[in-house]
């Protein structure tokens, strides 16, 4: 795996790219704009050559990622917010475009109450239409899977290949971001060997290994099935080492970049190159002790089969 973090740009998108340096990153991801914020903000020519003078001159080289805004619901009721979401959805992905950034990572949303089909539905909708606007752009789409709070969707993998396939034939430019920590809070355990082949199996059976473009490294805070998106440190939470072992091991996902999301331990412990350094230490190495015995987990949900008529 290509690990990286997601850095911070205070003081300007380029910053970014100088943290990654300390950090020994090799990949990265960053917001490009205030993330629980509409405003879109309008880059200059001296921003983005600066952003691009800084990831040519960096040593990692890797790939990058952006997080696209929070408030984005592709699948929203109210009318106002859908073509807000679609908007501002477009407007990341031309910033990563001119940025150089390549790929675009984004929670696809919540139904509240509108219903899982019709709101796989309208996810596709709204995917086409971003993308059919997006056209030459080169900056890739990636859907992010979710933990599965309240009404959002995408904590299945079915789920998944449904928005991809409602999205027409636009789909085909989609990626998927895989977070480790939403998978287990969702009722995917990845720390058995069977579970975790269970989930790349049911990956590459709906989605395909090559539609996995980049990955979250998150230990969990919250248990098995939970359903709440709570990270934590590597090996620190309630998926333990295995995972991480399994995932650093796996020739499938070696070219991945993956990034962790954690906030920094302290003022004057900003950086994670410890973090990461715990992450590649575990490449080539003896398989972590297995994890004590747990209560068999509630299975993820079981698709809704509804008319979509």
């Amino acid at each position: 795996m290509i690990f990286g973090a997601h850095e911070s740009v205070a003081g300007g998108l380029h910053r970014a790219i100088a943290l990654a340096g300390e950090d020994r990153c090799e990949a990265m991801q960053i917001f490009t704009k205030v993330s629980g914020q509409w405003r879109e903000p309008a880059l200059g020519a001296e921003q983005i050559a600066a952003f691009r003078a800084a990831r040519a001159g960096w040593a990692g080289a890797g790939r990058t990622l952006s997080h696209a805004s929070y408030l984005i619901n592709l699948c929203a009721d109210d009318a106002a917010i859908l073509e807000r979401s679609r908007e501002a959805l477009f407007q990341e992905l031309a910033r990563c475009d001119a940025l150089g950034i390549d790929f675009v990572v984004f929670h696809p949303g919540a139904h509240v109450g509108l219903g899982e089909e019709a709101g796989l539905d309208r996810i596709g909708e709204s995917l086409a239409i971003v993308l059919s606007r997006g056209k030459g752009l080169r900056a890739q789409l990636c859907i992010e899977n979710m933990a599965g709070q309240g009404s959002t969707l995408g904590d299945r993998l079915d789920q998944i290949a449904a928005m991809i396939d409602r999205a027409g034939p636009e789909g085909a430019r989609l990626g998927v971001c895989i977070d480790t920590q939403h998978a287990f809070a969702a009722g995917h355990d990845l720390r058995s060997e069977a579970g975790y082949e269970r989930f790349w199996g049911d990956f590459g059976r709906l989605l395909g290994m090559d539609r996995l473009r980049c990955m979250h490294v998150n230990d969990s805070k919250a248990a098995l099935g939970q359903r709440l998106d709570r990270h934590a440190r590597i090996g620190d939470g309630e998926m333990g080492l295995a995972p991480f072992w399994r995932l650093v091991n796996d020739a499938r996902l070696a070219r991945v970049p993956a990034v962790i999301e954690l906030p920094p331990l302290s003022k004057e412990r900003r950086g994670y190159a410890e973090e990461l350094a715990r992450l590649r230490g575990l490449s080539g190495a003896a398989e972590p002790p297995a994890p004590p015995p747990q209560p068999a987990p509630e299975a993820p949900r079981a698709p809704r089969r509804r008319s979509r008529a």
